[in-house]
């Protein structure tokens, strides 16, 4: 017995020396892992920050920071930015930096945010600092600071009047223009909520400048004939949850925050936007509340042979005749399920979607009825044949629908491209090119929280072996049978 006994102490021995070893694993990658944070001791404060704005090209941005005696152990020095938004992400750059010595303990540091051809960024937009300090130990300090930058036109002498919910920033327009503007907008707020399903929304800005022809510098680079011809009155930046207009108009204004505010009905849905033919129906109906412009317009200027199908709506077309189209019909046909099935019935629709629904099944949910169907009851009305039911394989797919973008979402004049008689072939993208300032590489914290989890989850996989290993060593080797000695 007394050798039974010694091969069992020396099993039970091993596996608790691998379950030891395990946690010892786990407890290294953990620390691996998890970003070393200065002490309490190295606190940063911003005493000072200045804004160069060289617009349309860059923001030079000089702060100072005191870090009282930290200054003699600084190995690098990072300057970050971010625009304020819903969805943006932290910038970063390793700027020059200058010390004022160890006794006085501050930190001047300039970096620029650049703003010109591939890193454009709309006027109005507001941007976060801040500076994070590392010392030769590898311990790091930050501090965000308390005033943001706000990216406009020194040239011009801007002024600012607050509506529901969102505040205008304007020049070279009189006040009194300004406020009436106002005034029209606010009385259209509680339909944009009531349809929307928008109750709270967060504070948003729009920047309007005199005339299009001012703008147009200002827009997003789209097409050289766009920039020509004058072809858009305003771009939406639900990003950064702002937009830009290019005329004094209530209505296009409308418009405009329109897709704000739908925007922030989706955000949070799994395919992250809706179709375009709901998209800018929504802010074309929202314009006024009724359909009845919309519809005039159609049946004026549009044949029934000509109404375009949804499923070749999903994005904006290219081309200007059916520009012309496309819009009445989208504020049309938003217009008729608002009549049809209220307003709540939209917001509810939105709701699904921002659940992670397909417009499909949305549509079923809500309206009880497919989205096919419901686009032939609406074309009766305009003596237009039904379209077929489509099959299987080729039913309209979310997945190429327009999502809400990140980037700019460009406002057509199709009022002024319906009168203007000289052909172009294209309009705009149906997207713009992302926000990548050329200096400083993208610091996307979600791609840290990825790596994190990632590791945790070899830690996880590494202990969890080691024990079901060392449980089964211990139990076989207590099944092992006794033997007399």
């Amino acid at each position: 017995m007394t050798h039974v006994v010694s091969i069992s102490n020396r099993t039970t021995a091993f596996a608790f020396s691998v379950i030891i070893v395990s946690l010892a694993i786990f407890i290294a990658t953990v620390v691996a892992v998890v970003p070393v944070r200065a002490d309490a001791s190295h606190v940063l404060t911003i005493t000072s920050q200045t804004a160069d704005i060289d617009y349309g090209e860059k923001i030079t941005i000089t702060t100072t920071v005191d870090a009282g005696s930290y200054p003699a152990e600084i190995e690098a020095v990072r300057a970050l930015f971010r625009p304020q938004g819903g969805s943006t992400i932290w910038s970063y750059s390793y700027p020059e930096y200058s010390v004022g010595g160890a006794i006085s303990g501050e930190i001047s540091v300039t970096f620029d945010i650049p703003t010109g051809p591939g890193s454009y960024y709309p006027p109005g937009t507001e941007f976060d600092i801040e500076i994070e300090v590392t010392n030769r130990s590898g311990e790091t300090s930050s501090v965000i600071s308390p005033t943001t930058v706000e990216y406009l036109d020194p040239a011009k002498n801007w002024e600012r009047v607050q509506g529901n919910g969102y505040t205008v920033v304007y020049y070279g327009v009189a006040r009194s223009r300004v406020e009436d503007l106002v005034a029209a907008v606010d009385s259209r707020i509680p339909t944009l909520e009531a349809t929307l399903g928008i109750t709270d929304p967060p504070d948003f800005k729009a920047v309007v400048f005199p005339s299009v022809q001012e703008a147009t510098p200002s827009f997003p680079p789209v097409s050289q004939t766009a920039t020509d011809q004058f072809l858009f009155a305003g771009f939406a930046q639900p990003e950064y949850r702002l937009f830009v207009q290019g005329q004094m108009n209530a209505t296009t204004f409308t418009h405009e925050l329109a897709h704000l505010y739908t925007h922030e009905a989706v955000v949070s849905s799994f395919l992250s936007g809706i179709p375009s033919w709901l998209n800018e129906g929504l802010s074309r109906f929202l314009e006024t509340g009724s359909s009845e412009s919309s519809n005039a317009r159609l049946r004026s200027s549009v044949r029934p042979d000509e109404l375009l199908s949804l499923s070749h709506m999903q994005t904006i077309p290219g081309q200007r005749s059916d520009v012309s189209i496309f819009y009445p019909q989208a504020g049309a046909f938003v217009g008729y399920l608002v009549d049809e099935y209220s307003h709540a019935g939209m917001a509810d629709l939105l709701g699904e979607v921002n659940k992670g629904r397909s417009i499909q099944r949305a549509f079923e949910l809500i309206y009880h009825k497919p989205l096919y169907e419901v686009e032939n009851d609406w074309r009766k009305l305009f003596n237009a044949d039904p379209l077929p039911i489509p099959s299987a394989t080729v039913e309209v797919s979310d997945a190429v629908g327009e999502k809400i973008p990140n980037t700019p979402v460009p406002l057509v004049d199709y009022e002024a491209a319906a009168g203007n008689p000289q052909p172009t072939s294209t309009v705009a993208p149906a997207t713009l090119p992302t926000v990548t300032p050329e200096t400083p590489p993208l610091f996307d914290q979600t791609d840290s929280i990825e790596e994190y989890g990632t590791n945790w989850a070899i830690a996880g996989i590494v202990i969890g072996l080691s024990i079901i290993t060392g449980i089964w060593l211990f139990t076989s080797r207590r099944k092992i049978p006794k033997h007399n000695s």
